[in-house]
Formats: structure tokens, C-alpha cells, sequence
């Protein structure tokens, strides 16, 4: 079967066309991801989730090696730091909130 067309179509190309018969320009604005506000709330996220972790971590290596007044501060301030977690969400919901 033989392809009479004279050329392919690009995806990358297709232009849509105004009534004037001119190429209208392809306002495509970045993905939402991208902008400095959803980085924030990422970022601040991953900061609280590394500092609650972390945390959490040296509990169990102190707890595992006998330790056990150590391991309790160490309990005491993962669950003191835990609202961290909280901080990239709550910063999302009051931009939300202030439109």
C-alpha cells in the first residue's frame, strides 16, 4: 500500500488556525510542579520527613543498644518534631485559603 500523501504529520507542529487563516500561538503554561510555591511545599515536606526519620532512626539505634534514657529523649523529640511533617501542607492550604 503506497502513501500518496506528500509529507507526515508532526504532533510537534500542528498549529491551530484563527478564522484569519494565521497560526495562533500555543500558550501552553508550565506544569503546576514546576512553580516556586509546589516546590516550597514539597521541600518543607521532605525536610520534615527526613528530620522526623532520622529521629526515628537513632530511637531504634539507641533503644537497640541499651540506651534507654537516650532512646526516651530521642522518642520525645521525634514526636515533638512530627508536626513538621504538617508544614508543606498547611502552607498549600493557606495559599489556598488567601486567594
Amino acid at each position: 500500500m503506497r502513501d500518496d500523501r506528500p509529507f507526515g504529520l508532526d504532533p510537534d507542529t500542528i498549529q491551530d488556525v484563527g478564522r484569519d487563516g494565521r497560526p495562533m500561538e500555543r500558550a501552553t503554561p508550565p506544569p503546576e510542579w514546576f512553580s516556586a510555591r509546589h516546590r516550597l511545599i514539597l521541600g518543607l515536606f521532605a525536610l520534615g520527613a527526613i528530620v522526623v526519620g532520622g529521629l526515628a532512626g537513632a530511637t531504634v539505634a539507641a533503644f537497640a543498644s541499651g540506651a534507654r534514657g537516650w532512646a526516651a529523649i530521642l522518642a520525645l523529640l521525634t514526636l515533638a518534631a512530627s508536626p513538621s511533617l504538617a508544614l508543606g501542607p498547611l502552607q498549600d492550604w493557606w495559599r489556598h485559603r488567601r486567594r
